[in-house]
Parts: structure tokens; C-alpha cells; sequence
């Protein structure tokens, strides 16, 4: 039997939590940028390398619905509009796009797992692409080692407060 090369085993994974600042008291309707694009700073050992986003939990306080919303994981840190109004993102941003995550409702718990006060999305009911990410912008021009998350409403949602929603982002190497 010919030698493959080493087998890993235990692979390098790693664990980011991301607390957008969101807008208490006031809804939120579909098409309605929830927050400004977040960095995750060191996803990336060095600027420029790749990662595999292997799972995404949210964790959504304060609230008994289940927000539907649409992740964005993007190199840029430009906002895609005004927060809680429709989003308008040029061209340009849009092309800094690498992965996108949908969430509907049915992927929070339900049940046993759901409080009267938070609900949680867990990554292994999401209807998650999951993807490759990496530390370059689309030209191959801006080395980083961060990557952003925005997200965008697809239903109507309102937070109690501004520190309501957790995203919880398992990558791999």
C-alpha cells in the first residue's frame, strides 16, 4: 500500500462569537439590514489563508419568535445600507460576498430546547451552505485575517435589546 501523506485526525477547529449591536423597540421588516457588517478578527492565522465554516448557532435572547434572517460573511466592512431600513449595497460590496446563510424559523428549536425568553438556531438544522472563507477580497488585493458577518431580515423581527442576538461560528482548517 502506497503512503498517502499523513492522516489528521484531529483537525484545527476553532469557536467565534459575535455580538452585533442590533435595534431595540422598533421592528425590523424583511429586506431591513440588521446590523453594521461585524468583524470576526483572527479567523484567518495569516492574512490571505482559507477556513471551512462548519457550523453557525444563534442564540437570540429576549424574544419568544424566531427571527428569519440571512447571513452575509463578506471581506467588506461596508455597510449594505441604513440599519433597520432596506438594504442597498452597491456593486462593489456585494462582490466581497463569500458565503451566504439563510435562517428560517423552522431551524430554531422547538420543544424542550426553546425557552419562554430565547430561542436557538442550531448549525446542524440550519439550512447552511456550508463554505470555504478566506483572507482575500475577490481581486486577490486585500490580505486580512478577519472576515465580516451583516445580515438582512426576511420576516418582520423586533429585539428587546441591543446586545439580543449571539452568532456562534465553528470553522475548521
Amino acid at each position: 500500500m502506497a503512503y498517502n501523506g499523513p492522516v489528521t485526525s484531529n483537525p484545527k477547529y476553532k469557536l467565534f462569537i459575535v455580538r452585533p449591536t442590533v435595534e431595540s423597540g422598533t421592528d425590523y421588516a424583511a429586506g431591513d439590514v440588521l446590523f453594521a457588517p461585524t468583524e470576526i478578527q483572527n479567523v484567518f492565522a495569516e492574512a490571505g489563508e482559507s477556513a471551512r465554516i462548519e457550523s453557525i448557532t444563534i442564540f437570540c435572547k429576549g424574544t419568544t419568535q424566531d427571527p428569519a434572517l440571512i447571513l452575509y460573511f463578506t471581506n467588506s466592512s461596508t455597510a449594505f445600507g441604513t440599519i433597520n431600513a432596506t438594504a442597498d449595497a452597491a456593486v462593489g460590496v456585494l462582490e466581497e460576498i463569500q458565503m451566504i446563510c439563510p435562517v428560517v424559523a423552522a431551524d430554531y428549536e422547538a420543544g424542550s430546547y426553546r425557552t419562554d425568553n430565547a430561542g436557538f438556531a442550531l448549525g446542524n438544522q440550519l439550512t447552511l451552505p456550508y463554505g470555504v472563507i478566506t483572507g482575500n477580497n475577490w481581486a486577490g488585493t486585500n490580505k486580512t485575517t478577519g472576515i465580516h458577518v451583516t445580515a438582512i431580515a426576511t420576516d418582520t423581527i423586533n429585539f428587546a435589546s441591543t446586545t439580543d442576538l449571539i452568532i456562534r461560528v465553528g470553522v475548521e482548517y
